[in-house]
């Protein structure tokens, strides 16, 4: 089922506008003499018959038959059967999404896997007001120059947030996504991340502590915390941590997390007192991390002290055995141009930026920045 689309009973053609999309599904050999409404309610699960009747007869439902001239599908009703090889193209209306970055960048490619490089601000999958503006719809769609094709399918062999930048592995292939997503399960993967920190971090240490969703309040900004080992739902978490550089009252530190658990890096560091710069859930105060995930202005307090538009973390580097070859395969990424020139900027000013002096952007720019990302 296709997420997020309406069907757009207010269009009478196949014409495209800026407000809609082409959705394009196509009929399986195992769906031979498939009615065209029973096709499309498989599809649209929370739609009804009628509704689906009425996208039909408005013409927000056409069918593309691709085996030959001599087959043609005459008008198109709700009991319209199908074959094998039909195209089924349903006008959606698209909703306004935030602006992302789709500048990614592949760094290998072979008849299974998918490497790039994502940039920050770019969501992996469908999740909340991102459908289109993702990844995964970005990739099926030829970078949204052809119909949307739900069977066009890409799987995340791993997932990374939205404003983390680095490597991420993609699969076109369900089997091999799982055999590599066992990897990261089993530990057989080795993962490293590049962090910018508030403060001068130990040259090495650890961070072995368990976590657990947040309860009451926190619950709003689906923030997780550090818990006792006893405690429901304790998730054993381990993070190993090594400071490659100071800059400043900055540390750029190498994490290399031994378990998968969400928010880890970012949890373990700010645990420590070094939250990452730019985090807005672990870095400031909950009160504007709620503000923030509520689509609420930020306070210029909490924009200065984030630094940046985004938290400065990136997966810098990824090991793991290829599925079908049996290979080590390494990939690695620098640290990008963004978190570089906040460095840089530290070793101009020769000190903090304090609330006068934010940088590398001002408050006010940040502001803009961070409104236009809710």
């Amino acid at each position: 089922m296709v997420q997020r689309s309406r069907l757009a009973l207010d269009t009478f053609n196949t014409e495209l506008s800026a407000d809609h999309y082409l959705v394009t599904h196509e009929v399986g050999p195992n769906q031979h003499g498939i009615r065209l409404d029973h096709f499309l309610m498989d599809r649209y699960r929370k739609r009804s018959r009628e509704f689906i009747k009425k996208a039909i007869d408005k013409g927000a439902i056409t069918l593309k038959r691709n085996q030959g001239a001599h087959l043609t599908p005459g008008k198109l009703k709700s009991s319209s059967q199908l074959i094998p090889g039909d195209e089924v193209l349903v006008m959606s209306e698209r909703k306004p999404e935030p602006d992302v970055c789709f500048d990614y960048k592949l760094i290998f490619e072979d008849e299974t896997l998918f490497v790039i490089e994502k940039p920050a601000n770019l969501p992996v999958h469908p999740a909340g007001r991102y459908f289109f503006n993702t990844l995964l719809v970005h990739l099926k769609t030829s970078g949204h120059k052809d119909p949307l094709r739900p069977e066009r399918e890409y799987y995340l062999a791993h997932r990374i947030d939205k404003e983390t930048s680095g490597i991420l592995v993609l699969t076109r292939d369900r089997e091999v996504c799982a055999h590599i997503s066992k990897q990261f399960f089993d530990r057989k993967t080795e993962k490293k991340y590049l962090a910018i920190v508030r403060g001068v971090t130990p040259e090495k240490f650890t961070v072995n502590e368990p976590l657990k969703r947040a309860t009451g309040i926190s619950e709003i900004t689906l923030k997780m915390k550090v818990c006792r080992p006893d405690e429901e739902d304790a998730l054993p978490s381990h993070t190993d941590f090594e400071r490659l550089e100071v800059v400043g009252d900055f540390s750029v530190v190498e994490c290399r997390p031994k378990t998968g658990r969400q928010h880890q890096i970012r949890v373990h560091l700010d645990h420590i007192g070094h939250p990452i710069v730019g985090d807005k859930l672990y870095g400031i105060p909950e009160s504007e991390s709620i503000r923030f995930f509520e689509r609420q202005n930020l306070s210029a307090e909490a924009v200065a002290k984030l630094l940046l538009p985004r938290h400065a973390l990136h997966s810098a580097g990824l090991k793991f055995d290829h599925p079908i070859t049996g290979k080590r395969m390494e990939f690695t990424s620098e640290l990008p141009p963004d978190l570089r020139e906040f460095l840089n900027e530290q070793n101009r000013i020769g000190s903090t930026p304090s609330l006068k002096k934010p940088a590398p952007h001002s408050s006010e720019a940040l502001l803009q920045i961070l409104d236009h990302s809710l």
